[in-house]
């Protein structure tokens, strides 16, 4: 798979919490090895994954460093902003003396190429010749249909965003001119990169970057003064219908339609392609709430609701913008692309279920959890070579329950569950046992009725998070037993476990007995060996003495031969 130049992924910072898996609308995000990758050519950089990942995991591509290198040399670099900006700095003009403070040459608003393409769609409306048209201002929309519906794209406006149409118009004023635009969306950095479209804009910079670089600067005005201009009305493109209030309807040719989100754009395209919808222009935009819902702008706390009523004070609603000769060429050429997609047979399909443990319809769960919207796409995608098939939450709830039943139903420790007024919840047949509860459903008894001891019920009164243990001898079982208490702070609950060390203290008090006899034993032989010793001791002192005596009187004996 060939990694994504656009977004990249930090490893280092994934949860893997599945949670950008879930949001991917065309399943281009996968999770194979314990970690997320995009398939790179499936991808159509709606930004839900950065924009949904609450460890900060990715990253999206910049030219921000290449941008300040320009204005470092003092080259003309003029920035067209997009004016869904506002739902985080509703002051444009104090926006536009900064950037111009920084270096910047001209700060014009995207919104003056958005009037140009306005007159397109328009021109195209007149004509009446398409039997639909869809907006091209949103590259992740085009994206989805050049990608997953190339039979659709002879309903896509021949007609470029309003981003590339304002930089051939700054590049018409100003060949030599560097155009960097100020974006909410990840998609532009790939449209501007798009050979079709190649020297309208130079460089992107995501408005979540800029306004890192000059937050700073930023100071709050009185009023958010904004310069008007012919078509300033186009201001309202990044806002949900945005398009259609530019445009004046009469209605002759198509009905108008706003749809957001690509959930919503796939079922319209769906029936597009069933041949339902006919004689409409759509508005399509791959982020709820527009331009200002954009991924570049969602780790922010803005208020796109502000932003929109900002638009609408600095225009005039009234005045839409009509069709007529376009000052310079905003043409475009869509097609399909040509994406190879592996193909499986239905028995391949059914084999990976059954490989999955789907093998009734009660282990069909459709859930959506693992990133896929039933068990069978994601059959699919593991035989694509893009999921993990041993991810399946509810199969490994059950798989835990069933392991955690067995744990509890066969230890022979004793598990007892108290509630909050220490009765008992549950209790499993090991403590049951235990305590001589096997024909009792002990369920609601006290504490105290089922271990009798004032200093355990004060101790687990006192639990806290830390486990407190405590040895109890009962006097009415005849058993002694080490208690392990656990406060489940969350729910309320106190779990005891409890371990018979009754056998253990009676083996060791025989032991104990028998240590004592053997010692006993030892040394009444110790102190009879004693005696002997010394009775022995006491024979060969005197047998000793004698011999010395007759051996002297002997070496007399022979001295006085000697001598005589």
């Amino acid at each position: 798979m060939k990694p994504n130049e656009y977004i990249r992924l930090e490893p280092s910072h994934c949860h893997n919490c599945l949670r950008c898996v879930r949001a991917c609308p065309t399943n281009a995000m996968t999770y194979l090895k314990n970690q997320p990758t995009i398939v790179e050519e499936e991808c159509i950089l709606c930004g839900r994954c950065y924009s949904v990942c609450p460890h900060d995991a990715k990253a999206v591509i910049t030219d921000l460093d290449r941008v300040k290198e320009w204005l470092n040399q003092h080259q003309q670099v003029i920035i067209s902003t997009a004016p869904s900006f506002v739902a985080v700095w509703p002051q444009f003009e104090s926006l536009a003396k900064i950037l111009e403070g920084r270096g910047f040459s001209e700060v014009r608003e995207t919104a003056e190429g958005a009037k140009l393409v306005t007159k397109a769609f328009k021109n195209l409306i007149d004509e009446g010749k398409m039997e639909n048209i869809i907006t091209t201002c949103c590259p992740a929309v085009n994206s989805l249909i050049e990608k997953q519906y190339g039979e659709l794209t002879p309903f896509m406006a021949p007609v470029v965003s309003p981003m590339i149409a304002h930089g051939r118009l700054i590049k018409k004023e100003h060949p030599e001119a560097k155009v960097v635009f100020l974006s909410p969306c990840i998609a532009k950095f790939r449209e501007i990169r798009d050979e079709r479209f190649a020297g309208a804009i130079d460089a992107c910079i995501g408005m979540d970057e800029l306004l890192q670089w000059i937050s700073g600067s930023l100071k709050e005005t009185e009023k958010a003064d904004w310069k008007d201009f012919e078509g300033s009305i186009a201001r309202l493109y990044p806002t949900p219908g945005g398009i259609l209030n530019c445009i004046e309807h009469d209605n002759r040719n198509y009905k108008y339609v706003d749809v957001e989100g690509i959930d919503r754009i796939e079922k319209v395209l769906d029936a597009m392609k069933e041949g339902t919808l006919k004689g409409y222009f759509f508005e399509m935009s791959a982020c709820i709430g527009s331009c200002i819902g954009g991924p570049l702008l969602s780790h922010f706390k803005h208020n796109e609701w502000l932003g929109q009523s900002v638009i609408r004070e600095n225009v005039d609603m009234n005045a839409k913008i009509s069709g007529g000769e376009l000052p310079l060429d905003l043409s475009a050429e869509w097609k399909p692309e040509d994406i190879w997609r592996p193909r499986h047979t239905e028995e391949e399909i059914q084999a990976q279920m059954v490989a999955m443990g789907k093998t009734a319809p009660e282990k069909i769960h459709d859930c959506g959890a693992c990133g896929y919207e039933t068990c069978r796409l994601k059959a699919i995608a593991v035989l694509d070579g893009k999921a993990d098939p041993r991810i399946c939450l509810p199969e490994a709830l059950e798989r835990a329950e069933s392991l955690s039943n067995v744990v509890i139903e066969n230890t022979p420790n004793g598990i007892i569950v108290f509630d909050k007024n220490l009765n008992v919840r549950e209790m499993n047949p090991s403590a049951r046992k235990m305590l001589d509860l096997d024909m009792v459903n002990p369920t609601g008894m006290p504490i105290l009725s089922v271990l009798p001891d004032d200093a355990l019920e004060r101790l687990v009164r006192m639990c806290g998070r830390k486990t407190e243990y405590i040895r109890v001898y009962y006097e009415n079982y005849k058993k002694l037993l080490d208690h392990a208490i656990v406060n489940v702070e969350n729910q309320e609950l106190y779990v005891v476990i409890l371990m018979d060390r009754t056998d253990e203290s009676n083996r060791e008090e025989k032991l104990r007995i028998m240590r004592e006899r053997t010692i006993d034993v030892t040394s009444a032989v110790i102190d009879e060996q004693m005696r002997t010793v010394q009775e022995i001791a006491s024979l060969l002192g005197e047998t000793t003495a004698k011999s010395k005596v007759a051996l002297t009187n002997l070496k007399r004996a022979m001295d006085e031969d000697d001598n005589g």
